[in-house]
């Protein structure tokens, strides 16, 4: 990554950025969503919680789709993105700062959702059965959670692994690059450190945002399973590797991509 120019502070603080980086596939994941809203709650809008939601693409997307959509980010600018994206589409939508690890929300929802790597912020077993219990308490009977998040496609190569991908809207390109840093692997607590690191091109300049290396858990899927059940909250009725139910998730076609749908027990 050549660079002649730098923004500081973090891939965060500049969320229209990231919004135009992960721009890809919204709509395919959300028609998955609404196919598992359809078929597990019933055909009818439904109340979407979205734990993590970043610069707000699944979020706005299911506001456009008639849904009432509340969520929140850690990241207050990312919050002030969202709502300013949902005025400017008049969407109504309620969007507040807040933490996975401490989820202080109100309601009851049919989904919720927790994409894009974001469950693994949960470093502990403690924390994840925390937070599937208090999930499930905001959840209508029979309800339905969906999470997706990185899984490495070689045992070698766990914690050494760089994705990167491109997307442009308008004038604005923007090259995504996801870094593993192996040095930082703690095999006991299963954590390791990654990065985000944004490529910016627009007005004939070149820029590289470089986000902060942030704790993630490694999460296996038989492990996964057996937190799940372990919790108590909910029930697996699917796991794919991709939003596609056409597409489990097979030793033999692990994608880097876990999706999970879970079912609230009654």
């Amino acid at each position: 990554m050549t660079q002649p120019d730098a923004l500081t502070g973090g891939v965060y603080r500049y969320p229209r950025y990231y919004a135009i980086g992960y721009q890809w596939n919204t709509e395919a994941e959300c028609d998955f969503l609404e196919a598992c809203l359809a078929k597990h709650v019933g055909p009818e809008p439904a109340a979407v919680l979205d734990i993590g939601c970043g610069a707000g693409r699944h979020l706005l997307e299911l506001a456009r789709r008639g849904h009432r959509v509340t969520g929140f980010d850690l990241r207050p600018e990312m919050v002030e993105f969202v709502n300013a994206e949902a005025r400017n589409a008049e969407l109504q939508v309620s969007v507040s700062v807040g933490d996975l690890r401490r989820m202080a929300v109100e309601g009851t929802y049919g989904l919720a959702i927790c994409l894009m790597d974001t469950f693994r912020y949960l470093l502990t077993n403690d924390e994840i059965l925390r937070h599937l219990e208090c999930v499930a308490s905001h959840l209508q009977p029979g309800g339905l959670y969906v999470t997706d998040f990185w899984v490495p496609r070689r045992w070698d190569q766990i914690a050494n692994e760089i994705y990167q991908w491109e997307q442009t809207r308008g004038t604005t390109t923007v090259r995504v690059f996801y870094v593993q840093h192996p040095d930082s692997v703690d095999p006991v607590s299963q954590t390791f450190e990654d990065e985000l690191v944004l490529t910016v091109e627009e007005d004939g300049a070149s820029r590289d945002i470089h986000g902060e290396r942030t704790r993630t858990r490694l999460i296996m899927p038989q492990e996964f399973d057996a937190l799940i059940q372990a919790s108590g909250a909910f029930e697996i009725i699917g796991r794919f590797s991709d939003f596609d139910e056409s597409r489990p998730l097979e030793s033999d076609s692990q994608s880097w991509r876990m999706v999970s749908l879970l079912r609230k027990r009654p």
